[in-house]
């Protein structure tokens, strides 16, 4: 078990291989991630536009309707 503790330590934390991968990950990963993020946003900006046009229309039906004070 001593033995393998050195052995252990001298082993590089990163090797060019795992730099590689990680590498590969990163450009896979990245546009991917940016991709979808802008996809949400632009659809959850275009659910806030229509959110935004159905509450005028209903201002605009309730603005357009007698009210109860007007009517009697």
């Amino acid at each position: 078990m001593l033995a393998s503790v050195p052995a252990a330590a001298q082993q590089p934390v990163f090797s060019m291989t795992n730099l590689i991968i990680l590498g590969i990950v990163a450009a896979v990963v990245y546009p991917l991630q940016k991709k979808l993020r802008e996809t949400i946003s632009r659809r959850r900006l275009e659910r806030w536009a229509e959110e935004d046009r159905q509450a005028e229309l209903e201002r605009q039906e309730q603005d357009a309707r007698p009210s109860d004070d007007e009517r009697g």
